[in-house]
């Protein structure tokens, strides 16, 4: 579907899973195999979704503290000493600090 153009809505005859409101419509055609929720009862899962969530994976859970691993290498661009790492190096690909990182990713 070409941007601007409505969207093609398909007639249906169903119940929302979570107010029980009617629905007459959708923007896709169900399956039957998953529940249908209102736009209301949608918008507002989405809103609290948002919410909650902390701009990582895990569906807005909070994550207990992370895992830290002691070290002794130093960065493969600059040569700077990292002592600790969110991740435990397997030693086959190269390491790089923080500011490295950061600098290697925004490229």
């Amino acid at each position: 579907m070409p941007f601007g153009q409505d969207r093609q809505m398909f007639p249906v005859d169903l119940s929302c899973a979570k107010c029980g409101a009617h629905i007459s419509e959708l923007p896709f055609q169900p399956s039957g195999d998953r529940k249908v929720y209102c736009s209301e009862c949608n918008r507002a899962f989405w809103q609290d979704k948002r919410a909650n969530d902390r701009g990582g994976f895990g569906g807005g859970r909070p994550r207990g503290p992370r895992q830290m691993f002691q070290v002794n290498l130093t960065c493969a661009d600059c040569g700077k000493a990292i002592t600790e790492l969110p991740f435990e190096p397997s030693g086959d690909k190269p390491v790089y600090c923080t500011d490295c990182l950061r600098a290697r990713k925004s490229r």
